[in-house]
C-alpha cells in the first residue's frame, strides 16, 4: 500500500515561497522608516540630555565668576581638541575653537565626561564651502572642533570679538537687545547671565545646524538635516539661558534670511 504524501512532506512551492518572501519584504519596508524614526528620536533625546547638562555647567561656571557667561569660541566651551592640527591651514578649527586642548576649554572642569559634548545627531558641517574638501567632508562635528555644539558666544580665536559678544547670536530677539546695541561691550568682554530680559527666548548653546542656517544654500544640504530629513528647513536642539532645552526650527532656507547675519527680530526668535 503505498504511502500517503501530506502537503508538509513536499514542501513548499515555488509560488509559495516567492508568496512569503513577497509578505516579509512588505513588512520590512513598512517596519524600517518606522524603526529609523524611533532612532532618530533616541538620538535627539540623548543630545537633549547633553545640552541640559552643558547649560547647567554654564550656570555653574557663571556662580563662580560673578555671574558671566564663559569667554568661549563656539567649539572650545568643553570636549576635546579637534582633529585638526594648529599649522593646519585649513580655517574654520581656528576661527571656531576647534584646536584648543581639552584641558584648556573652560566648561570641562564642571562636566565630568567630555563625551557630552558630542552628539548622537551628528552628521559634520554643514557649511556649504566644505563640500569640496576632503576629510572634512567625511568628518563629525566632533571629530572636527572636539564638540558638536555651537556655543552662541560671538567669540572666535582668529577675529575677537567682530560684534561683542554676537549681535545676531547671543543677544537674541528680545528687549536687551536694544540695551546691549546702545552700549555694546569691549572686546572680549563677557555678558552676565542675568542681562536678558526673557532667557526663556535665548538660545545659550546648540546644535550646530541652528548656527548655520545661512542664504538658501544650507539648509538643503543632507549634511545639515541632523534630526530630519527637511530641505526646507533646519532643526537643531538649543538649550536656553533659563536652561530648558527645545527641538527647534530655525528658519527656512529663503532669500530673505541672512542667518548668523539676520538682525533679531520677533520674525526671527532664535537669533
Amino acid at each position: 500500500m503505498p504511502a500517503v504524501t501530506s502537503r508538509f512532506d513536499r514542501g513548499f512551492t515555488l509560488v509559495e515561497l516567492l508568496t512569503v518572501v513577497s509578505i516579509i519584504a512588505l513588512l520590512l519596508g513598512l517596519l524600517l522608516p518606522s524603526l529609523a524614526g524611533v532612532r532618530n528620536a533616541a538620538k535627539r533625546v540623548v543630545c537633549q540630555s547633553n545640552l541640559r547638562q552643558i547649560g547647567l555647567g554654564v550656570v555653574t561656571y557663571g556662580n563662580d565668576h560673578a555671574g558671566t557667561a564663559p569667554r568661549a569660541a563656539p567649539h572650545e566651551l568643553g570636549g576635546t581638541n579637534g582633529r585638526c592640527d594648529p599649522a593646519d591651514p585649513w580655517l574654520p578649527p581656528h576661527m571656531f575653537g576647534g584646536t584648543l586642548p581639552a584641558n584648556e576649554r573652560l566648561l570641562n572642569r564642571y562636566i565630568e565626561n567630555e563625551q557630552v559634548f558630542q552628539s548622537p545627531a551628528d552628521q559634520g558641517e554643514p557649511l556649504w564651502w566644505f563640500d569640496t574638501a576632503g576629510w572634512q567632508a567625511t568628518s563629525t562635528a566632533f571629530d572636527m572642533y572636539g564638540s558638536s555644539y555651537f556655543y552662541a558666544s560671538g567669540y572666535n580665536r582668529m577675529t575677537g570679538v567682530g560684534a561683542p559678544m554676537g549681535i545676531a547670536k547671543f543677544v537674541g530677539a528680545e528687549f536687551s537687545f536694544d540695551d546691549f546695541a546702545n552700549a555694546p561691550l569691549a572686546l572680549g568682554e563677557t555678558l552676565r547671565l542675568n542681562f536678558y530680559q526673557h532667557p526663556t527666548r535665548k538660545v545659550l548653546i546648540g546644535s550646530i545646524p541652528i548656527h548655520r542656517t545661512m542664504q538658501g544654500v544650507v539648509a538643503s544640504n543632507p549634511r545639515a538635516q541632523w534630526y530630519l530629513p527637511d530641505p526646507d528647513h533646519l532643526w537643531a536642539n538649543a538649550a536656553f539661558v533659563d536652561g530648558h532645552v527645545e527641538f527647534v526650527q530655525a528658519f527656512p532656507a529663503e532669500p530673505e534670511f541672512l542667518g548668523v547675519n539676520t538682525p533679531p527680530d520677533e520674525a526671527n526668535p532664535y537669533y
